[in-house]
C-alpha cells in the first residue's frame, strides 16, 4: 500500500490540563487530532502518519473504503504523554500499559516512549474503532472473539501459528464454538486461555475475508449492523446454517 502524504498543520492551543497542569497543544491530520505537550515535531510526524497508514490499511482491509469516516470535527483523538508516569496517573493503567483506548470516543491515550505503541497496540485500538463505528459502538450480536478478531488481524505482528493451531484441533485443545461464542473478558483469566482465545479469534476473521473475500465481509457487518443476528448473518451472507457449519468449515481451513 502506498503511503498517504499528508500536509501536517501544527496549531498551538490550549486544550485541557494534565496533572501537572501544562497546557495540550493538538498536531492535526486528515483524520486525527494528535494532542500533545512536549512532543517535537518528528514524533508527531511519526504517530500521525504511522496512524493515517493503519487508517487507510484498516479501512481497505476491511473493505470498508467506500464510507464516509472520520473527518474535520469527526477525527478520531490521540493523546500523547510525555512520559509514562503520567500517562499512569492520568488512565489508571498498569505499568506493563503501552495505550488505551476509549473506543465510543475515539479517543487513544499513550505515552512518546511506549513500546510496541505504533506496530502493536495503535492499529488493534484502530481496528476496534473503525469496526465498532461499523457495526454499531452497543450492538449486542457482536460477539468478544469478533471484536478482539478484527482488532488482532490489524497487527503488523501477531502470535497466530496455524500448524500450532493445527494440533490444537487434532488434539481436541481448542474453545468450541458454543463456548467461543459466550467468552466475555472475564472469562480470560489464565495466560493459556488467553492466548488461545486471541489466536482463535485472529484466525476466524482471517478465515472469513481470506476464503471469502472483503466484500462478503462487509456484507456480514452490515447484516450484523441491521438485523444484530449473529447466527442470521453467517447463514445469509456465507451460507453457515449455524455455528456447528462455520466451526467445521473453519477447521478444514486450518487443517488444510
Amino acid at each position: 500500500m502506498k503511503t498517504l502524504k499528508l500536509l501536517l498543520i501544527i496549531l498551538f492551543f490550549p486544550l485541557l490540563a494534565c496533572a501537572d497542569e501544562q497546557p495540550w497543544k493538538v498536531f492535526k491530520s486528515t483524520h486525527f487530532l494528535v494532542y500533545y505537550q512536549n512532543a517535537k515535531e518528528p514524533v508527531l510526524n511519526e504517530v500521525a502518519l504511522k496512524a493515517e497508514d493503519c487508517y487507510n490499511k484498516i479501512t481497505d482491509d476491511l473493505g470498508f473504503r467506500r464510507f464516509d469516516f472520520w473527518t474535520w470535527d469527526n477525527r478520531a483523538k490521540i493523546y500523547l504523554f510525555d512520559n509514562q508516569q503520567n500517562y499512569m496517573q492520568e488512565t489508571n493503567e498498569p505499568e506493563w500499559s503501552a495505550g488505551q483506548a476509549q473506543i465510543n470516543s475515539k479517543l487513544i491515550q499513550t505515552f512518546i516512549t511506549a513500546q510496541g505503541f505504533l506496530d502493536s497496540v495503535l492499529p488493534h485500538e484502530l481496528g476496534h474503532i473503525i469496526f465498532r463505528e461499523m457495526v454499531g459502538f452497543n450492538n449486542p450480536a457482536i460477539p468478544l472473539w469478533l471484536d478482539e478478531g478484527v482488532a488482532c488481524y490489524q497487527q503488523e505482528e501477531n502470535s497466530f501459528v496455524k500448524e500450532d493451531l493445527a494440533n490444537k484441533i487434532k488434539q481436541g485443545n481448542f474453545i468450541k464454538f458454543n463456548d467461543l461464542n459466550n467468552f466475555s473478558s472475564l472469562g480470560l483469566q489464565s495466560t493459556d486461555t488467553v492466548t488461545l482465545f486471541y489466536t482463535q479469534s485472529y484466525s476466524l476473521v482471517k478465515f472469513l475475508i481470506a476464503e471469502f473475500g472483503k466484500d462478503k465481509f462487509v456484507l456480514f457487518c452490515q447484516d450484523l449492523r441491521d438485523r444484530r443476528e449473529l447466527t442470521r448473518a453467517l447463514r445469509l451472507v456465507y451460507g453457515f446454517n449455524n455455528l456447528d457449519d462455520f466451526e467445521s468449515a473453519w477447521k478444514k481451513y486450518i487443517l488444510k
